[in-house]
């Protein structure tokens, strides 16, 4: 695999995976960030160039110093030759195997390949597969249109305006002393490993809440390294008040005026969940959204 560092060649590769989203969204969304200083020191790996067919990203040697740490430890994976994947992804130098790892795609195929490679190690596999949501103007232009986000903001009744008012809840960005109520809310999260990556997100990238009353957090939304929308919660005392749209709306609003594309992701039994998407104008991919977490047996 071939390491692409040049600031030009790496715009030129984001340019030119955009052609091939919503598949390519990990990689696209791990390079939009890389572009813009690289804060989670990511490296960039093509099988040729100009003429690839698979891009990966993954951390630096240097960031994957703890073994047991899936949450750094995660590779993004986008490819059009799914026959040459095993050799590629079976390789020590492309992935770290004696590591507990994460591997993330948007692709459907990618599981199959996945499975063989680990099946041939001692390696144990959770795989999940979820829904893929982004809004039609992202994939047209890597960015949301502000004009539709007005008007999805205007949908949301006059009642839960008055509500809002008269209740003192105002829109705000997170920041890193948030981390530890985010992470004992999140549930993929809830451990030491977790709060450091939640922590380094909203060191590096903006995070959305709504307060209360008293000035804390009451529903929230945070974007991590590879532009997708992570861990969003709303306290249950405020659920079913239509407060999570207005934040979600809020936190698009403020996206799209930094230029950010974004998207998530949605588990098949979380109702609540696909109806807020579509509310917010998002719509399920058919490619879905893929994960693997990889454990090796002596770690374990």
């Amino acid at each position: 695999m071939i390491r692409l560092h040049e600031a030009k060649l790496l715009q030129n590769l984001h340019r030119s995976l955009s052609k091939s989203l919503p598949e390519a969204m990990k990689v696209y969304g791990s390079i939009f960030h890389i572009n813009r200083g690289n804060p989670f020191n990511l490296d960039v790996l093509v099988d040729s160039w100009p003429d690839y067919q698979t891009v990966i990203t993954r951390p630096q040697k240097q960031e994957m110093m703890d073994d047991k740490d899936h949450y750094i430890n995660t590779y993004h994976i986008f490819s059009k030759d799914f026959q040459k994947l095993p050799e590629i992804l079976g390789s020590d130098s492309v992935i770290n195997w004696r590591q507990s790892l994460t591997i993330q795609g948007c692709q459907n195929g990618l599981h199959e390949k996945i499975r063989d490679i680990v099946a041939s190690k001692s390696i144990k596999m959770d795989y999940s597969k979820r829904f893929l949501y982004i809004r039609d103007d992202v994939l047209e232009s890597g960015t949301a249109n502000t004009n539709n986000l007005l008007s999805l903001y205007e949908a949301i009744c006059s009642e839960n305006v008055k509500f809002r008012r008269n209740n003192n809840i105002k829109p705000s960005l997170l920041d890193v002393s948030h981390a530890e109520l985010v992470n004992n809310n999140w549930k993929y999260g809830q451990n030491e490993k977790s709060l450091r990556f939640v922590k380094r997100c909203l060191q590096n990238f903006p995070g959305y809440c709504l307060l209360g009353p008293e000035g804390n957090p009451i529903s929230w939304t945070i974007i991590e390294h590879t532009c997708e929308l992570r861990m969003s919660y709303t306290l249950p005392e405020y659920r079913s008040r239509r407060i999570t749209q207005w934040m979600g709306i809020g936190y698009m609003q403020h996206l799209k005026e930094n230029d950010m594309p974004f998207y998530g992701h949605v588990e098949e039994m979380n109702e609540q969940s696909h109806k807020l998407a579509k509310f917010l104008g998002f719509h399920p991919m058919d490619c879905g959204w893929h994960e693997w977490k990889c454990v090796p047996d002596e770690l374990l």
